[in-house]
């Protein structure tokens, strides 16, 4: 995708993107409705279907043609193109989608094509413009069939026309989807810019809905940092935006609000929420209004937890995954439980932290003992407690049906080694819920 606005950030880690032109819900809204929705940021137009004779389809949002031609000419789009940027908003158009005919058949025929779209959607003077002068801030690579060949010739030939054109900075990203490589995009993801990626993870195995053993995030950010052209490109998580917007792979809001929050977390190279469609997600549901909110907000809704009496000495934390929910586990050296090579003794606090739901009664938590060191006894305060297989087990012993946060202390003896706080980014919640 190609992309271009003085008020987007491209290195936000909050952005919401929707895909609009197809009204997959078959309830679609114009343009300039979207665009008055604070929650989106950049709205991708779908599609430009047939390539390199040029045919668009927005569905039933525009059916007007030039004079003697095929090619929509949409002056209500162009004026909705305007208001969204007005607003601070970026709009760009998809080229490809799931259907169509379209591709290229050599590296000339796509630097010839990037400038027949130069001149007809961006920064160009076309006789025939489907959106007169308004200028769109980018294209959209969602290659899903044809050949693979003279895509980066094509992304080359417009960073040409864009390096030439001062009065815009214009951006590339594309849309592959999750399984890795891509096989439409894969060498040219490898071999040209690209500003930012919408991943799809949906209707495959790596989608959300295998979140978190099967979702291949990890994977895409490797890419991201070891072989793109640019080390700091943008990864989005690509959702549906409801039940029937995909075959598979949606997640309801509160659980894409977990998972972008653990994966914001861990990644630098997260960008934001891509959603197909606005017409999916913006429906009486809401549930792209509150993707949106959640990023927005820094990630899903937090409580806080009371902190630990006592003067720390240590401690270590990480994001953990417990199904569906997310938590932070926190280990913490205190004052009052300490570690003691002398005394052969260990102690220190757990805090639980849930993100966004509560952590109902029955749970599990698994710490494994750092490498070399074994447990003669152990206890949990105010919880049941045992050793196995070189792994700490704490099992839920309260009255309290769920809560927030979880906090309690540990303490035993230990048997060789350094005992050292254990890893919280190896330990294991299981949880009721």
């Amino acid at each position: 995708m190609v992309l271009a606005s003085t008020a987007f950030d491209v290195s936000s880690q909050s952005n919401f993107v929707a895909y609009w032109g197809q009204s997959s819900a078959g309830s679609q809204k114009s343009l300039g409705e979207y665009c008055g929705d604070s929650s989106i940021d950049v709205i991708v137009m779908a599609f430009l279907y047939q390539f390199p004779n040029t045919k668009l389809d927005l569905s039933a949002t525009c059916r007007s043609t030039f004079p003697g031609s095929e090619l929509l000419h949409c002056p209500d789009v162009a004026a909705d193109i305007k208001k969204c940027q007005s607003q601070g908003k970026a709009v760009i158009l998809s080229m490809g989608g799931a259907a169509g005919a379209y591709g290229f058949s050599s590296d000339d025929d796509g630097r010839k094509y990037a400038d027949t779209v130069w001149d007809m959607f961006l920064g160009g003077s076309g006789s025939q413009r489907p959106f007169d002068d308004a200028v769109l801030d980018g294209v959209d690579l969602d290659i899903e069939g044809g050949s693979t060949a003279g895509y980066a010739a094509y992304v080359a030939q417009l960073r040409s026309h864009f390096e030439a054109s001062s009065d815009k900075k214009y951006y590339i990203t594309g849309a592959p989807q999750c399984p890795f490589p891509d096989a439409m995009l894969g060498s040219t993801l490898n071999s040209a810019w690209f500003d930012m990626v919408f991943v799809q993870f949906y209707n495959n195995f790596c989608g959300l809905d295998a979140y978190p053993q099967g979702f291949n995030y990890g994977q895409w950010d490797t890419w991201a940092k070891s072989q793109s052209a640019n080390k700091n490109v943008k990864l989005y998580i690509g959702a549906p935006g409801s039940q029937s917007a995909a075959g598979r792979g949606y997640v309801d809001a509160s659980t894409i609000n977990s998972i972008a929050s653990d994966i914001r977390s861990k990644y630098t190279s997260f960008g934001g929420v891509m959603t197909w469609d606005a017409s999916q997600a913006f429906d009486a549901s809401s549930w792209g209004q509150s993707v949106s909110s959640a990023l927005k907000s820094g990630g899903s809704k937090k409580r806080a937890l009371e902190p630990l009496q006592g003067r720390f000495i240590s401690t270590r934390s990480a994001n953990v995954t417990a199904g569906a929910m997310q938590v932070k586990l926190e280990l913490v050296e205190g004052s009052d439980v300490y570690i003691s090579d002398t005394e052969n003794t260990f102690g220190f606090h757990v805090r639980i932290q849930s993100a966004d739901q509560p952590i109902r009664q029955g749970w599990e938590l698994h710490i494994p003992l750092p490498v070399g060191v074994s447990v003669a006894q152990a206890s949990a305060q105010a919880h049941n407690i045992r050793v196995h297989d070189n792994t700490l087990v704490v099992v839920d012993g309260s009255s309290i049906n769920e809560n927030m946060a979880v906090a309690f202390r540990v303490a035993g003896q230990h048997i060789g080694n350094e005992f050292g706080l254990p890893d919280p980014a190896k330990i294991m919640l299981y949880t009721t819920a």
